[in-house]
């Protein structure tokens, strides 16, 4: 009997377990059953988007402005910028439109902008290479960083096509560490000789430079603003101090759209020491997506 009753519960056993992982479960159907529901028919499924395709050619640089073409408009499309984006007046290099000051940068990750520059040269006052970063690297020594990247050639063309361009390359306070700000931050001889680095470089390089612009208010958020404006006074007296036939050099300071970065008592503390600020509009839409340069904000 007990022989009788073993077996009985082994068959059980092996009955549960085929009703439960067996291939014909209805467990199985089941999910079958759902992922054929989950899965739309080729009849239903969503048309692939069509090809776009480009039906025109870029218009090459002509002898109209673009006021001329009628392309300064509100509601402008996407074709007529498409076509447009090249041509540019031949006849109007050396015409200005704009009578205030125009700053442009120039990347070396661009190589167009080079280009871009000596073509309109006389449009410019001042052309700011992208090239100079400084360092602190130590107990009261700094280090002007980017200079493989300095072109020569391309500043003598530049020069030689319009005498009074102003070459000011962009200078940022980058990757400086925590130690490094504090040791600017609270040390007067640190100052001095930040400034004094920014000067004997301009120095060296007199015949290329004709000053900086200064990027460091984005590095350096959350600092003290009197020290920070400072730091920049300190180096603008030293880089004034220095002439070249006779021309003084310029500081320009880079400044960030949002006013708890800079906003008009930062601007009170330094106007006077300064020869310009350079608003960085397309830093704008970073927050949340929007236009640059709204003409709301500035």
């Amino acid at each position: 009997m007990a022989h009788y009753l073993c077996f009985f519960l082994l068959f059980c056993l092996i009955i549960s377990i085929e009703s439960t992982i067996g291939p014909g479960s209805r467990k199985a159907s089941v999910r079958a059953t759902e992922k054929v529901a989950a899965t739309p028919s080729p009849s239903i499924r969503s048309a692939p988007p069509p090809s776009v395709s480009s039906s025109f050619e870029p218009l090459p640089p002509g002898k109209t402005n673009v006021l001329q073409r009628n392309l300064v408009q509100e509601n402008i499309d996407s074709k007529s910028i498409l076509e447009n984006y090249q041509s540019y007046c031949t006849t109007c290099l050396e015409t200005r439109e704009f009578t205030n000051p125009t700053l442009i940068y120039i990347t070396p990750w661009n190589s167009h902008g080079y280009d871009i520059a000596k073509i309109f040269t006389k449009k410019f006052d001042y052309i700011s290479p992208v090239w100079l970063s400084i360092k602190r690297n130590g107990f009261e020594k700094y280090t002007v960083e980017g200079t493989h990247d300095i072109d020569k050639k391309w500043i003598g063309e530049l020069k030689e096509k319009n005498p009074k361009v102003q070459i000011v390359p962009r200078i940022i306070f980058e990757k400086w560490s925590a130690d490094d700000i504090h040791a600017l931050f609270q040390s007067e001889n640190e100052k001095q000789e930040l400034a004094s680095t920014f000067a004997t470089f301009l120095k060296e390089n007199t015949d290329l430079f004709d000053g900086y612009v200064l990027e460091l208010l984005v590095q350096f958020r959350g600092a003290s603003k009197p020290t920070l404006s400072h730091i920049i006074n300190d180096i603008a007296e030293r880089v004034h101090q220095i002439e070249n036939n006779g021309k003084k050099k310029q500081i320009i300071l880079a400044v960030p759209p949002y006013d708890e970065l800079f906003n008009t008592n930062d601007f009170e503390m330094l106007y006077e020491h300064l020869d310009g600020f350079s608003v960085m509009s397309y830093d704008f839409p970073n927050r949340e997506p929007g236009p640059v340069a709204p003409l709301g904000k500035y």
